[in-house]
Protein backbone atom coordinates (compact mmCIF):
# COMPACT_ATOMS: atom_id res chain seq x y z
CA UNK A 1 0.00 0.00 0.00
CA UNK A 2 1.11 3.73 -1.16
CA UNK A 3 0.46 6.43 1.14
CA UNK A 4 1.77 10.27 -0.19
CA UNK A 5 1.03 12.74 2.86
CA UNK A 6 2.92 16.48 3.99
CA UNK A 7 4.30 16.69 7.38
CA UNK A 8 1.71 19.29 8.78
CA UNK A 9 -0.67 15.99 7.69
CA UNK A 10 1.50 13.74 9.77
CA UNK A 11 -1.12 13.76 12.47
CA UNK A 12 -3.47 12.28 10.21
CA UNK A 13 -0.88 9.55 9.38
CA UNK A 14 0.95 9.37 12.73
CA UNK A 15 1.22 5.45 12.36
CA UNK A 16 3.06 6.07 8.82
CA UNK A 17 4.48 8.37 10.10
CA UNK A 18 6.28 6.60 12.52
CA UNK A 19 7.53 4.10 10.78
CA UNK A 20 9.14 6.40 8.41
CA UNK A 21 11.43 7.16 11.63
CA UNK A 22 12.24 3.66 12.30
CA UNK A 23 12.69 3.37 8.81
CA UNK A 24 15.47 6.08 8.31
CA UNK A 25 17.02 4.23 12.32
CA UNK A 26 17.02 0.77 10.93
CA UNK A 27 18.50 2.55 7.71
CA UNK A 28 21.48 4.56 9.25
CA UNK A 29 21.88 0.93 12.09
CA UNK A 30 22.24 -0.85 8.61
CA UNK A 31 24.95 1.77 6.59
CA UNK A 32 27.49 3.24 9.40
CA UNK A 33 28.93 5.74 6.49
CA UNK A 34 26.01 8.01 6.88
CA UNK A 35 26.13 8.43 10.31
CA UNK A 36 30.09 8.50 10.59
CA UNK A 37 29.97 10.81 7.51
CA UNK A 38 27.23 13.20 8.40
CA UNK A 39 27.02 12.83 12.33
CA UNK A 40 23.31 13.54 12.30
CA UNK A 41 20.26 12.06 14.44
CA UNK A 42 18.49 9.83 12.09
CA UNK A 43 15.30 10.88 13.53
CA UNK A 44 13.21 13.73 12.58
CA UNK A 45 15.37 16.62 11.64
CA UNK A 46 14.57 20.49 10.68
CA UNK A 47 13.93 19.55 7.46
CA UNK A 48 10.87 17.59 8.56
CA UNK A 49 10.02 20.29 10.95
CA UNK A 50 10.52 23.71 9.18
CA UNK A 51 9.68 23.20 5.31
CA UNK A 52 6.59 20.63 5.46
CA UNK A 53 8.34 17.90 3.16
CA UNK A 54 6.26 16.05 1.09
CA UNK A 55 6.21 11.65 2.12
CA UNK A 56 5.85 8.63 -0.11
CA UNK A 57 5.29 5.52 1.76
CA UNK A 58 5.42 2.29 0.59
CA UNK A 59 4.46 -0.38 2.88
CA UNK A 60 4.23 -4.63 2.19
CA UNK A 61 1.48 -5.11 4.50
CA UNK A 62 2.27 -8.94 5.31
CA UNK A 63 5.70 -8.07 6.31
CA UNK A 64 5.18 -4.48 8.00
CA UNK A 65 8.18 -3.33 6.10
CA UNK A 66 8.32 -0.37 4.91
CA UNK A 67 10.02 2.32 1.93
CA UNK A 68 9.96 5.52 2.13
CA UNK A 69 11.37 9.14 0.79
CA UNK A 70 11.19 12.64 1.54
CA UNK A 71 11.06 15.43 -0.90
CA UNK A 72 11.59 19.13 -0.95
CA UNK A 73 11.78 21.69 -3.60
CA UNK A 74 14.66 22.77 -4.57
CA UNK A 75 13.20 26.65 -4.66
CA UNK A 76 13.50 26.63 -0.65
CA UNK A 77 16.43 25.07 1.90
CA UNK A 78 17.82 21.59 1.04
CA UNK A 79 20.02 19.39 1.98
CA UNK A 80 22.56 19.70 -0.85
CA UNK A 81 22.73 23.73 -0.44
CA UNK A 82 22.69 23.79 3.09
CA UNK A 83 24.52 20.80 4.54
CA UNK A 84 26.13 19.26 1.36
CA UNK A 85 27.52 22.04 -0.72
CA UNK A 86 30.81 22.30 0.81
CA UNK A 87 31.95 19.03 0.48
CA UNK A 88 30.95 18.82 -3.03
CA UNK A 89 32.95 21.81 -4.64
CA UNK A 90 32.34 23.27 -8.14
CA UNK A 91 28.34 21.55 -7.63
CA UNK A 92 25.77 23.82 -9.05
CA UNK A 93 23.10 25.67 -6.61
CA UNK A 94 20.20 23.59 -8.07
CA UNK A 95 17.26 26.14 -7.42
CA UNK A 96 14.01 25.19 -9.71
CA UNK A 97 10.55 24.79 -9.37
CA UNK A 98 10.71 21.90 -11.57
CA UNK A 99 13.80 20.06 -9.76
CA UNK A 100 12.89 18.94 -6.38
CA UNK A 101 15.56 17.37 -3.75
CA UNK A 102 14.96 13.36 -2.93
CA UNK A 103 16.31 12.20 0.58
CA UNK A 104 16.17 10.09 3.28
CA UNK A 105 15.39 7.21 0.53
CA UNK A 106 15.20 4.05 2.77
CA UNK A 107 13.65 0.56 3.38
CA UNK A 108 13.40 -1.67 6.34
CA UNK A 109 13.45 -4.69 4.20
CA UNK A 110 16.21 -6.31 2.12
CA UNK A 111 16.60 -4.61 -0.95
CA UNK A 112 17.90 -7.97 -2.19
CA UNK A 113 14.76 -9.75 -1.40
CA UNK A 114 11.93 -9.22 -4.24
CA UNK A 115 9.77 -7.44 -1.65
CA UNK A 116 12.47 -4.87 -0.67
CA UNK A 117 13.23 -4.21 -4.36
CA UNK A 118 9.16 -3.78 -4.97
CA UNK A 119 8.75 -1.35 -1.72
CA UNK A 120 11.84 0.89 -3.71
CA UNK A 121 10.28 0.54 -6.88
CA UNK A 122 6.46 1.73 -5.68
CA UNK A 123 8.45 4.43 -4.34
CA UNK A 124 10.07 5.40 -7.03
CA UNK A 125 7.16 5.13 -9.94
CA UNK A 126 4.82 7.21 -7.23
CA UNK A 127 7.40 9.78 -6.75
CA UNK A 128 7.82 9.77 -10.65
CA UNK A 129 3.66 9.98 -11.32
CA UNK A 130 2.86 12.90 -8.47
CA UNK A 131 6.39 14.72 -10.49
CA UNK A 132 4.96 14.88 -13.68
CA UNK A 133 1.82 15.77 -12.45
CA UNK A 134 3.32 18.75 -10.53
CA UNK A 135 5.96 19.70 -13.80
CA UNK A 136 8.53 18.30 -11.76
CA UNK A 137 11.64 17.76 -14.52
CA UNK A 138 13.83 15.97 -12.27
CA UNK A 139 15.03 15.08 -8.65
CA UNK A 140 18.24 15.59 -7.38
CA UNK A 141 19.94 13.02 -4.24
CA UNK A 142 22.71 13.12 -2.21
CA UNK A 143 24.34 9.22 -1.26
CA UNK A 144 26.88 7.42 -0.25
CA UNK A 145 29.20 5.87 -3.90
CA UNK A 146 28.50 2.19 -2.36
CA UNK A 147 24.52 3.21 -2.46
CA UNK A 148 25.16 3.07 -6.73
CA UNK A 149 24.51 -1.01 -6.05
CA UNK A 150 21.31 -0.32 -4.58
CA UNK A 151 20.70 1.80 -8.36
CA UNK A 152 21.93 -0.76 -10.10
CA UNK A 153 20.05 -3.43 -8.52
CA UNK A 154 16.78 -1.40 -9.45
CA UNK A 155 17.79 -0.73 -12.91
CA UNK A 156 17.87 3.12 -12.13
CA UNK A 157 20.96 5.18 -13.86
CA UNK A 158 20.89 8.07 -11.73
CA UNK A 159 23.39 10.96 -13.96
CA UNK A 160 26.30 11.57 -11.16
CA UNK A 161 26.96 15.49 -10.77
CA UNK A 162 29.69 15.68 -8.67
CA UNK A 163 31.48 13.44 -5.77
CA UNK A 164 33.23 14.33 -2.98
CA UNK A 165 34.73 13.29 0.50
CA UNK A 166 32.32 13.29 3.86
CA UNK A 167 34.76 12.53 6.74
CA UNK A 168 36.32 9.73 5.33
CA UNK A 169 33.52 8.69 3.20
CA UNK A 170 32.62 8.89 -0.83
CA UNK A 171 29.11 10.46 -1.69
CA UNK A 172 27.84 11.34 -4.68
CA UNK A 173 25.52 13.98 -5.96
CA UNK A 174 23.31 12.39 -8.63
CA UNK A 175 19.94 13.64 -10.70
CA UNK A 176 17.39 11.29 -12.42
CA UNK A 177 15.25 12.26 -14.97
CA UNK A 178 11.73 12.34 -14.85
CA UNK A 179 9.86 11.62 -17.63
CA UNK A 180 7.22 9.14 -19.36
CA UNK A 181 10.07 7.02 -20.45
CA UNK A 182 11.43 6.89 -16.68
CA UNK A 183 7.63 5.85 -15.40
CA UNK A 184 7.49 3.44 -18.34
CA UNK A 185 11.20 1.78 -16.95
CA UNK A 186 9.80 2.05 -13.55
CA UNK A 187 6.28 0.43 -14.26
CA UNK A 188 7.84 -2.46 -16.06
CA UNK A 189 10.30 -3.22 -13.46
CA UNK A 190 7.51 -3.73 -11.16
CA UNK A 191 5.81 -5.82 -13.25
CA UNK A 192 8.85 -7.95 -13.98
CA UNK A 193 9.89 -10.93 -12.11
CA UNK A 194 12.87 -10.60 -9.90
Amino acid sequence: MIYTFFYNERENFFPIYEKILISRKVFFGNHQEWLQALRVDPQEDRYDRDWNPFYIVSIEEATGTIASVRVLPTTGPTMLRQDFARYFPGCPDIISPDVWELSWFCTTADTASPVGRNLMLDVLKTLCDYALANGVKQVIGTYPQSRLRLYRRLKISPSVIRCGDINGHEFCVSVLDINLLTLRHLTELRLSPF
